[in-house]
């Protein structure tokens, strides 16, 4: 239910910033790289994610804005995991989701109406992150909200007058918060490779 609300909130968001002006706004497909206490849980890359973002512009060059996104990592393993209550062996399901809550500010390099602009930015917010073990008929599952950061370096690629396919890395980081499943210091990073169309009313 958790889940489905911040969907909700995530489409609202995407369409009010769609009905505004000097805006970019758009949809992003979201590849996500676990490292870190992350990788050590779930060493697959995901490639289910997606995101809805929008910049307002206060200038040629800078941007201000937010985004919601969302990546599923979903995993199947007999490794050995330690736990508090002790080491954990036989064929496991794990799952960690992900939905990064973020602003951010944003500067372009190039001219206004460039065909080509690269930009770099940084995103600040809230992670809820969930997390969860299954094996056989028992679980283990925990969430958590995480403040976190997210440095990120891309390009914009003018496809027509308003619209734009966008490419950017992005390395998202979530500050401790509570355990993870086996009791650890419960920081999430992940590398993500976000890939998108973004739409805005004549502005660039």
């Amino acid at each position: 239910m958790k889940l489905l609300k911040l969907f909700v909130l995530a489409t609202l968001f995407a369409g009010t910033a769609m009905a505004q002006g000097k805006m970019l706004s758009g949809i992003t497909w979201n590849i996500g790289m676990p490292v870190g206490r992350l990788g050590n849980f779930m060493d697959k890359t995901s490639f289910g994610g997606f995101g809805f973002e929008t910049h307002s512009f206060l200038s040629d060059e800078f941007s201000v804005g937010g985004s919601i996104s969302w990546n599923y990592w979903s995993e199947m393993t007999g490794e050995v995991i330690q736990l508090k209550q002790g080491a954990l062996s036989g064929t496991q399901i794990r799952y960690v989701n992900s939905i990064p809550i973020l602003l951010n500010a944003t500067y372009y390099l190039g001219g206004r109406r460039d065909e080509l602009r690269p930009f770099i930015g940084l995103n600040a917010g809230a992670y809820y992150v969930l997390q969860r073990l299954d094996m056989g008929v028992y679980s283990l599952d925990n969430d958590h909200w995480h403040f976190g950061l997210a440095p990120e370096a891309g390009v914009l690629i003018e496809t027509s007058g308003d619209t734009y396919i966008t490419a950017a890395g992005r390395y998202n980081y979530g500050f401790a918060s509570g355990e993870t499943v086996s009791g650890e210091k419960n920081t999430i990073a992940y590398w993500g490779i976000n890939i998108g169309l973004v739409y805005t009313p004549s502005w660039l």
